[in-house]
């Protein structure tokens, strides 16, 4: 026969489970980490002077160190195209950009890939 102090304890029980539950699904949803590919895919552009795709890796360089992202290397190869390269630890995600770096009718595009993208994945060597 239940008592209430048993039926007490079995709603504590439940109700603790409960909670634990949705403290657990509420934490992991906090923690996921957002994809940037639609700000990243907004700044792509063609056509650009060599001013606009300045700005564009100044301004995508502020919003991934807000977001976690660090700098690990960026060079301009060919003296034509500048690449730069973030990486988030904890998310394990690399942030790759690419811009002309020419007086006139360059292109900037950026990407983001998961894990650690090196640097001789990304440059060509002869």
């Amino acid at each position: 026969m239940l008592t209430l102090r048993t039926v007490r304890r079995q709603s504590l029980a439940l109700l603790t489970v409960a909670l634990l539950g949705t403290v657990s699904v509420l934490a992991q949803q906090t923690n996921a980490p957002a994809s940037l590919s639609p700000q990243l895919s907004a700044m792509s552009g063609t056509g650009l002077m060599l001013a606009g795709c300045q700005e564009r890796m100044k301004t995508l360089d502020s919003l991934l160190k807000e977001a976690g992202y660090s700098a690990m290397r960026t060079q301009v190869v060919d003296g034509t195209t500048k690449v730069a390269r973030w990486y988030h630890p904890e998310h394990h995600t690399t942030i790759v950009a690419f811009a002309g770096w020419q007086a006139s009718d360059n292109t900037f595009t950026a990407g983001e890939f998961a894990g650690l993208m090196r640097w001789n994945e990304l440059i060509a060597t002869p």
